[in-house]
C-alpha cells in the first residue's frame, strides 16, 4: 500500500514537472509553433540575435564593396538595434573590425573591407586592368565575389534573427495570420542560410547567388503582407468593439487612438528600416554580380556605367518625377477617369547619386495622395466640376544646399490639424472597407495595380525610405485649402 502510495505521489510528480515543462515550451514558442519550428531552432535563432549587426559604410557600396564596420550596442536595451541597418558614412560611427564572432567561423572581415575599398571606380576589372591578363582580372573579380558572399552569409542571419525575434514580442499582432506567414518567410530564409556551406571557392559563390537570388523575391511581398497584418488588426479590434461602428468617418472612427500605440509604431519603424536594409546589401550584391557578369561577357558592349549596383550616380529627380506622374496619372484615371495635371519646375537638369527605386516610391505615393485629395475635394464643392487645380512639383538645389529637396504642393482641402499625427501611423487609413479589402490581394509590394488608395503604409514607409539614408519626409497642411509635402534628400557618396 504504502508502495502504490509512493509510486503514485511519484507519477503525479513527474506529470506535474512534465505539464510545466510543456506550458514553459509552449510559452517559449509562442506564435513559433504556428510555423513549426523545433526548439533548437528557436535557441539557434537566439543565439544569433544576441550579435552585433555589421555597420556597413555608403561609400564603401559605392565603391562596389563593404566596410564591415560596427557601432557598440547595448544588448540590454529595448531598441538596440534601431539605427543599426541605417547605412551611414558618418565617420563618428565607423571604426574597424576587430574583433571575430565566436559563435562560429567568420570570414576574413578586414580582408572582405579592404579588398573592395581598393577598387576606387565601379567599372569593369577587364576594361579598367588592361595592362593585365583577362584571367588575372577574372581571377580578383571571383576573389571579391566570394568575399562579398561570405560576409553576406555571415551578416544575414544576424538580421533575420533580429527581426524574428521582434515579430515574437510585437504587441498586439504577433498572432496575426499575415504577420505570422511573414515570420514563417524570416525563418525560412534564417534557415537556408545558416545550413549553406561557407563560400570557399566560386563554385559556392554561385550557388549562394543562386540561393539568394530566390530568397530575395521569397520576401518581395513582405511588405504587403505587414500591411495586411495592420488590417487584420484594425478588424480584430472593431469585432472586439473597440471601434465606433456608428461613426461612418473612416478618418476618425477609431474609438483607440492608433497614432498612440507607442510600441506598436517603435516595431514596425523598426522592421521597416531594418527590412529596407536587408534588400539593400542582398540586392546590391545580385546587382553588382550581374552587372560583373555582364560586363565580362561584353567588355567592349554598352555597359550602363551610372548605377553601382542598385545605386545610380546620376539620377534624375526629373526623370524619376515624369515617370511617377505617369503612374499616378493612370492610378488616378482608372479610379475617377481623369487625373489633375501636374507641373514641374526648378533644377530639372539635377542629377545626384541616389536609390532610384526609392525615390520612385516616395515620389509615387505623394502624387497618388495628392491627386486623389484634389479630384475629391473639387468634387465635393461642385459635383459637376470638369477641371482641377493642378499639382505642383518644385525640385530645389543649390551648390551650398544641405539637401537636395522635392516639394509637392496640391489644392485638396489639406488635413485636419487633429489628423497630422495619424498620417504617420501604419494603422491609420482613409479608404474604405472594401477598398482596403481590395488591396489585400496585391502580390507585391511597389505595384501600380494597387489601389490609389489602400492599407494606410504609403506615408510611413514612404518616410522610412527618405530617413533611412539621412533624409526626411516632413507635411504641412492647411485645412480647406491643401497639402505641401517636403522630400529631403541626402546625395549618396
Amino acid at each position: 500500500t504504502h508502495y502504490s502510495f509512493i509510486m503514485q505521489h511519484l507519477s503525479a510528480a513527474a506529470s506535474t514537472r512534465t505539464t510545466i515543462q510543456s506550458v514553459a515550451r509552449q510559452r517559449m514558442q509562442r506564435c513559433y509553433s504556428a510555423v513549426m519550428v523545433e526548439d533548437h531552432e528557436i535557441a539557434l535563432v537566439q543565439k544569433y540575435a544576441q550579435e552585433k549587426q555589421t555597420r556597413v559604410s555608403l561609400q564603401s557600396l559605392l565603391q562596389k564593396g563593404i566596410a564591415t564596420t560596427e557601432r557598440p550596442v547595448d544588448n540590454n536595451s529595448s531598441n538596440n538595434d534601431a539605427d543599426l541597418d541605417i547605412i551611414s558614412d558618418d565617420p563618428t560611427f565607423l571604426r574597424a573590425h576587430n574583433n571575430t564572432r565566436s559563435t562560429r567561423p567568420q570570414p576574413q572581415a578586414q580582408q572582405i573591407a579592404n579588398s573592395w575599398l581598393k577598387q576606387p571606380q565601379p567599372r569593369p576589372l577587364l576594361q579598367n586592368n588592361q595592362s593585365r591578363s583577362q584571367a588575372q582580372a577574372l581571377q580578383e573579380q571571383e576573389a571579391n565575389l566570394i568575399q562579398f558572399a561570405s560576409f553576406l552569409h555571415s551578416e544575414l542571419p544576424i538580421r533575420l534573427a533580429h527581426r524574428i525575434e521582434d515579430l515574437e514580442h510585437v504587441p498586439l499582432m504577433s498572432q496575426l495570420p499575415s504577420v505570422i506567414s511573414v515570420k514563417e518567410t524570416y525563418l525560412n530564409s534564417f534557415r537556408e542560410l545558416v545550413s549553406h556551406k561557407p563560400i570557399e571557392t566560386i563554385e559556392d559563390e554561385r550557388a549562394f547567388a543562386a540561393q539568394l537570388e530566390r530568397l530575395y523575391q521569397n520576401h518581395s511581398s513582405v511588405l504587403i503582407n505587414m500591411a495586411r497584418g495592420a488590417f487584420e488588426l484594425r478588424q480584430s479590434m472593431k469585432d472586439n468593439g473597440n471601434y465606433d461602428n456608428d461613426n461612418d468617418d473612416a478618418a476618425t472612427d477609431y474609438v483607440h487612438d492608433f497614432s498612440l500605440m507607442t510600441d506598436l509604431h517603435a516595431f514596425l519603424d523598426r522592421f521597416h528600416a531594418s527590412r529596407i536594409g536587408i534588400r539593400i546589401l542582398a540586392g546590391q550584391y545580385l546587382a553588382l554580380r550581374n552587372s560583373n557578369s555582364a560586363a565580362t561577357a561584353h567588355a567592349g558592349g554598352d555597359q550602363n556605367y551610372d548605377y553601382v549596383g542598385m545605386v545610380n550616380v546620376r539620377t534624375s529627380p526629373y526623370e524619376i518625377v515624369q515617370q511617377a506622374i505617369d503612374d499616378a496619372t493612370f492610378m488616378c484615371a482608372r479610379r475617377y477617369g481623369d487625373a489633375p495635371e501636374v507641373i514641374v519646375r526648378g533644377r530639372l537638369d539635377l542629377d545626384f547619386p541616389y536609390i532610384p527605386t526609392h525615390l520612385h516610391y516616395i515620389l509615387l505615393e505623394l502624387l497618388k495622395n495628392s491627386m486623389r485629395a484634389t479630384v475629391d475635394w473639387n468634387l465635393h464643392q461642385n459635383a459637376a466640376a470638369f477641371t482641377f487645380p493642378p499639382v505642383s512639383v518644385i525640385i530645389a538645389d543649390g551648390r551650398d544646399n544641405e539637401d537636395l529637396t522635392i516639394k509637392v504642393s496640391d489644392e485638396g482641402g489639406g488635413i485636419p490639424r487633429s489628423h497630422i499625427q495619424r498620417i504617420w501611423s501604419y494603422l491609420f487609413t482613409t479608404a474604405d472597407p472594401a477598398v482596403q479589402e481590395a488591396s489585400l490581394f496585391a502580390s507585391e509590394d511597389h505595384s501600380i495595380d494597387s489601389p490609389l488608395a489602400g492599407l494606410g503604409y504609403g506615408l510611413p514607409i514612404s518616410r522610412s525610405y527618405a530617413r533611412y539614408f539621412g533624409g526626411d519626409l516632413s507635411i504641412m497642411s492647411m485645412e480647406g485649402h491643401g497639402t505641401d509635402a517636403f522630400v529631403h534628400l541626402r546625395r549618396l557618396g
